[in-house]
């Protein structure tokens, strides 16, 4: 009768990189964070070891709250009650307003190309 619509984990998501304030360090994270890509740029290397711990673990929350708020979106986009979202404990927009902020500004409007050598 009825189609019965059913979210799926690997679609329509998109990973982009988040890039440290330096722009030294740029990660790309899965929704619960776990990066799969990382690049340190050389000057970043001479870094205490725990500063730099810190700030590739910062960016790795900041993507998967990022990804979180995306896939909550297309949910919503797609006709998923709030409850679906909530049942797979994905991040809010306030969740990832505060960690923006935290992380002292958003830098979603770079160009996708920015980080990009030629």
């Amino acid at each position: 009768m009825g189609e019965h619509l059913t979210p799926r984990e690997d679609q329509p998501v998109v990973a982009r990189p988040v890039v440290s304030r330096t722009s030294d360090i740029s990660v790309i994270t899965t929704e619960r964070g776990l990066p799969t890509q990382l690049k340190i740029g050389a000057s970043e290397m001479s870094r205490a070891p725990e500063d730099l711990a810190q700030e590739i673990l910062s960016l790795c929350q900041l993507s998967a709250l990022r990804l979180q708020v995306a896939r909550r979106r297309d949910l919503v986009k797609r006709g998923f009650s709030p409850a679906v979202a909530r049942g797979l404990n994905l991040a809010t927009e306030e969740d990832l307003a505060k960690a923006e902020e935290a992380a002292g500004g958003d830098d979603e409007e770079l160009p996708e190309t920015w980080m990009t050598s030629r």
